[in-house]
């Protein structure tokens, strides 16, 4: 007989074999590691005798245990842990391992619809920009990468994957290879963004180098890929050199950017397709940040308001 254990692991080469990115395979692991350790202090051994009453005895289970970093489990953890779970009995349901899948019934969580938090103005993303000296190579480098996040709203891992032939310097455009999801897209830079990435390409890449070869557009002081370390670093020292009293990463320049571009009327459809979202409503959150219409007609229309104006 099969046990859950060899179950998990023919599960995990699946995923790996249908192009699965290898962080997704892991956090599924981990996932169905809890679910496993879960099952077997119950001392239910085989996937066939497991039941829709044992995975909801899971789910309120979960609900007390801490995650890895030893932190409370979130609604959003639970339901990716869920979300691990359902798609294992899928799997072992159309591979004929159970008859019935015990986990079509279970529901997820409800999600808290949360804004992001920290957004940056436009003139203190123009501080922090310019907050990076352009008289030394990594403050050129620096400069590069503030301007990129700025422009395009790259997650932090798709920047570090960039090569230098993903730069369309001629149409002002950059390929983003093989982001969340495994999907490819192009998006816009920007006048801006395209002379620094010239300048850095041609005179500060080869500077960094010295010699080396490296196929990332990014590089370190000592011509390897950028650390993702790095990228935090260097974007939270720009903001206290700039005075900017925020959190600032490398996703609050990706939540600056969305926003930035709808409060300018851009259309939703557009920052969904540049910012890699699969569903709408995902990009659509930062409409719910964007109210300078909201607060004209407050303005215009409260009864306070309209009396401050006479």
């Amino acid at each position: 007989m099969t046990t859950l254990r060899e179950h998990l692991a023919a599960f995990a080469d699946h995923l790996m074999l249908r192009n699965y990115a290898a962080r997704t395979v892991s956090d599924y692991g981990y996932s169905l590691r809890s679910l496993a350790t879960f099952l077997e202090q119950r001392t239910v051994a085989a996937v066939d005798a497991v039941t829709a009453a044992h995975l909801t005895g899971f789910q309120r289970w979960l609900y007390y245990q801490p995650t890895r970093h030893g932190k409370a489990r979130g609604v959003c953890n639970q339901n990716a842990v869920l979300a691990a779970v359902r798609s294992f009995f899928r799997y072992l349901h159309r591979e004929g391992c159970v008859l019935r899948d015990p986990a079509a019934g279970l529901e997820y969580a409800r999600e808290p619809r949360r804004l992001p938090r920290h957004i940056l103005t436009p003139p203190e993303a123009k501080r922090i920009i310019e907050a990076a000296e352009s008289t030394t190579p990594l403050g050129c480098r620096d400069r590069a990468i503030l301007e990129v996040l700025y422009a395009t709203g790259l997650r932090r891992n798709e920047l570090r994957h960039l090569k230098p032939g993903d730069i369309d310097h001629g149409q002002g455009l950059l390929r983003v290879n093989d982001g969340k999801g495994g999907t490819d897209r192009v998006v816009p830079l920007g006048t801006i963004a395209v002379r620094c990435l010239e300048n850095y390409v041609n005179a500060i890449r080869p500077q960094l180098l010295r010699g080396a070869s490296c196929a990332w557009l990014f590089v370190s002081c000592t011509g390897r890929q950028i650390d993702p370390n790095t990228l935090n670093a260097l974007v939270r020292k720009y903001a206290r050199a700039a005075r900017v009293n925020k959190p600032v990463t490398c996703h609050t320049w990706r939540h600056s950017c969305a926003t930035h571009l709808i409060q300018n009327h851009a259309n939703v459809r557009h920052v969904q397709e540049m910012l890699g979202h699969r569903s709408l409503a995902t990009t659509e959150r930062y409409l719910r940040l964007t109210i300078t219409d909201l607060k004209a007609a407050h303005k215009r229309c409260h009864p306070r308001e309209r009396g401050c104006q006479r």
